[in-house]
């Protein structure tokens, strides 16, 4: 058991493991969630485990959840059922490696957060904007598959012909299996779990835009434009003094020749002596 816990505290501690840490989140939350549920039920007081899953899920009903607003992040680290938690927390691992190699630790972590909270937004909007859904509004929504998908999206994006072995199929390519859960959560939007299709679909669209994004970045630089009429004063302003200057350097230069060839060197001034030695020092 102290084996264990070192190996926990080593890895809470170690650096760029980000989607490691949450997968341990997960799977923690998940057996402490159990424990209470167990406990609760063998005294009589399952209402208690109601209540704390009502407080960490998220709720289509959106008034509901302004008394407990960290649920927007809570709930995609709740799950209550084994194959749900195991489900997520492999494609988590197996896309986040993928994902970690190109774009980094950091960027992949954000890339999960971002996919969860879009997973949210997409199920609140969808619940109280669609006639179709809004008869469902005591829907809730926990579990980690927006954020994974997000993951998902954005390492087919971005290598999409990278291949993993499938038991029984053979060689893949990443590309085909984000296309075929893809295509699976877009039938099932109006299955029984429609809310957590619905939050795959918000997570996938980031995964998606974080991919392309990476590919494509966007640098916007307001003072690089053509038009701009900041550039073009900047521009007039310092090209004009130093035209001035290399004509004036120049007609300088020509007298004082002149002036050598008609009386000879030493008819030069002091000054005129200076000028010609930095004039020649310029030309070097």
């Amino acid at each position: 058991m102290r084996g264990f816990w070192l190996d926990f505290q080593r890895l809470v501690q170690q650096p760029g493991e980000g989607l490691l840490k949450i997968i341990v989140v997960n799977c923690l939350l998940f057996l402490l969630l159990m424990l209470v549920r167990i406990f609760m039920i063998i005294s009589g007081k399952e209402f208690v485990y109601e209540l704390l899953l009502e407080q960490l899920t998220l709720s289509a009903n959106f008034p509901s959840n302004l008394s407990h607003p960290w649920s927007f992040i809570t709930y995609f680290f709740v799950h209550v059922e084994i194959f749900h938690l195991a489900f997520n927390m492999m494609f988590l691992y197996w896309f986040g490696k993928i994902l970690q190699e190109v774009v980094g630790n950091n960027k992949s972590v954000q890339t999960f957060f971002y996919g969860g909270i879009m997973g949210a937004i997409a199920f609140i909007l969808t619940y109280n904007l669609i006639p179709y859904f809004e008869r469902q509004n005591g829907s809730y929504l926990l579990g980690a598959s927006g954020g994974v998908f997000a993951i998902v999206l954005a390492a087919a994006t971005l290598r999409p012909n990278f291949e993993v072995h499938l038991v029984f199929i053979g060689p893949v390519r990443i590309k085909y299996i984000a296309g075929f859960y893809l295509i699976w959560s877009l039938l099932e939007t109006v299955g029984t779990n429609a809310g957590g299709q619905i939050a795959h679909l918000g997570g996938a669209l980031v995964g998606f835009c974080m991919g392309y994004l990476h590919e494509h970045p966007i640098r916007w630089d307001p003072l690089r434009k053509k038009d701009s009429p900041f550039i073009h004063a900047d521009l007039t302003r310092e090209k004009k003094p130093r035209k001035q200057a290399e004509n004036i350097d120049e007609e300088e230069l020509n007298q004082i020749l002149d002036k050598i060839s008609k009386s000879g060197y030493d008819s030069l001034s002091k000054s005129e002596k200076r000028r010609l030695f930095k004039a020649s020092q310029k030309n070097e």
